[in-house]
């Protein structure tokens, strides 16, 4: 399966992963710090532009959601090139485990989304694990070192 049909199955599949608990949920930065894989740095970001998107819906057109779209597959590559590079998975297993981690990621973040609603919140505007998480993401678009680890 093409590494954009893998993306686009993400975004579709979203109801059918196993979510993680939201208060879990450690800044993008942490989780590197704590040593998690390269490749972990794809998914996340992936998961966090896909759940951004869906939660904000009609308010991002047609054109923005292709941006988005090409952002998770490039994003998933990345990820995919890190297992199969550093982690020595062979491609077809490094899609399917990029895939599966980024809907759980998605999940997770939307789960998160989703309580600080309940709690009378927006949705992520005033999340600060949110907000950093935004700027790694950004950060690894634009090509800066990776996210480091909160003191």
């Amino acid at each position: 399966m093409p590494l954009r049909t893998a993306s686009l199955a993400a975004l579709l599949a979203l109801t059918l992963a196993a979510p993680l608990p939201a208060q879990e949920m450690q800044a993008l930065r942490d989780e590197v710090g704590d040593g998690a894989p390269m490749s972990y740095i794809g998914t996340r970001c992936a998961a966090f532009f896909i759940s951004s998107a869906a939660t904000l819906g009609d308010q991002i057109d047609e054109a923005m959601q292709e941006q988005v779209n090409n952002i998770v597959a490039l994003l998933l590559m990345t990820a995919v090139n890190a297992m199969v590079e550093t982690e020595g998975m062979d491609r077809e297993a490094a899609r399917d485990a990029a895939t599966e981690e980024a809907m759980a990621l998605t999940e997770a973040y939307r789960a998160r989304f989703e309580a600080n609603m309940e709690a009378g919140n927006a949705a992520f505007a005033e999340d600060p694990m949110y907000m950093t998480d935004n700027e790694d993401c950004l950060a690894v678009l634009v090509g800066e070192p990776e996210p480091a680890a909160t003191e």
